[in-house]
């Protein structure tokens, strides 16, 4: 097996300079930095991370947990977390948790046993048997949900913006909108983007008709089903996925039903599955890429500015090709 010592053999410099450049830290020069990484890249050098933690305290790893969310959302989140870790040296440990807690707490203590420098949460709130599992000594946040005020996350406001995309609706000229919710158990997204929706039909004076579905596509075309048999006549949906807005735009065409000329379709996230349907869906846009990033800079910012204070990031309305006015 490669050691450190190789490398600095190969590269004609110290063990001590080859740690400080794996480790992104300073005190070398430009040449010197290329003589190394061609020496690890030649070698096919990987640090011990594990070792390192032993003397440390902390490995250069981030552990990443996604419960039941899109596989899309998911993805565009880790997009942006593996390219800023990698930016700082950092690697990623991806968990897929699903429904059950007892995942989510057995990959939280593994990553407390291999001393990982911090834990982002997709879509899901810190609970206090996750905060035990993995310990106090390394920090947890989560993204693309806004934990109260007990840990930090980052998120959009998703009550305004499920009224903003409402009130797009309605500005089109549509009176009769069914909302196609996401889980009814998540009350710290679903919940909330049900206000926004309600808050802009009471106030435009029109009746609401919602269905639950669970944010992913195969939860739609049932959901669907239900919406319009309460109403028939909706002229709009607005999906609070882009999973499921995908699969309404296909299920109404299934259906004889012409998007957007008999029915608008509204998703919510941005998500690649929003151009991956015809026509494109038009969508309340999440920063996900950059919620990664963000959370990676601050699991590893200084301790005082990470506190438990919500960061809330904008949201924006894209227009494309599912949804029009409302001509009669």
């Amino acid at each position: 097996m490669t050691t450190i010592r190789d490398v600095a053999r190969v590269a004609g410099v110290s063990p001590a300079t080859v740690s400080r450049v794996v480790n992104g830290l300073v005190g070398y020069s430009a040449e010197t930095q290329r003589r190394v990484e061609e020496a690890v890249e030649s070698l096919g050098y990987e640090p011990d991370s594990l070792a390192r933690g032993l003397k440390t305290k902390q490995t250069a790893v981030i552990g990443v947990l996604a419960p039941l969310v899109s596989d899309a959302l998911a993805s565009e989140i880790m997009s942006g977390v593996e390219s800023a870790a990698r930016l700082r040296g950092y690697s990623v440990m991806l968990g897929r948790t699903g429904p059950n807690s007892t995942f989510a707490a057995s990959y939280l203590r593994t990553l407390r046993t291999y001393r990982a420098a911090g834990v982002i949460l997709i879509s899901a709130a810190v609970t206090p048997d996750m905060r035990r599992a993995l310990g106090s000594g390394i920090p947890l946040m989560s993204v693309a949900i806004r934990d109260g005020q007990r840990f930090p996350s980052l998120a959009i406001d998703d009550e305004v913006a499920a009224y903003d995309g409402t009130r797009y609706l309605i500005g089109l000229g549509h009176r009769r909108i069914g909302l196609l919710a996401g889980d009814p158990a998540s009350v710290l997204v679903n919940t909330v983007r049900k206000r926004g929706y309600l808050r802009a039909m009471a106030e435009a004076r029109l009746s609401p008709v919602l269905e639950d579905g669970n944010s992913l596509y195969d939860s739609a075309p049932p959901a669907l089903a239900r919406l319009l048999a309460q109403d028939a006549g909706l002229t709009a949906v607005f999906a609070l996925s882009d999973e499921m807005g995908a699969a309404v735009v296909n299920e109404l065409q299934r259906m004889g039903r012409r998007v957007p000329d008999d029915i608008s379709v509204l998703g919510f996230d941005n998500t690649r599955t929003s151009q991956h349907v015809f026509p494109a869906l038009s969508t309340i846009a999440q920063p996900l890429e950059r919620m990664g990033e963000l959370a990676v800079e601050r699991l590893l910012a200084t301790e005082d500015s990470v506190g438990p204070v919500p960061r809330i990031l904008p949201h924006r309305l894209i227009e494309r090709g599912s949804t029009t006015s409302l001509t009669t």
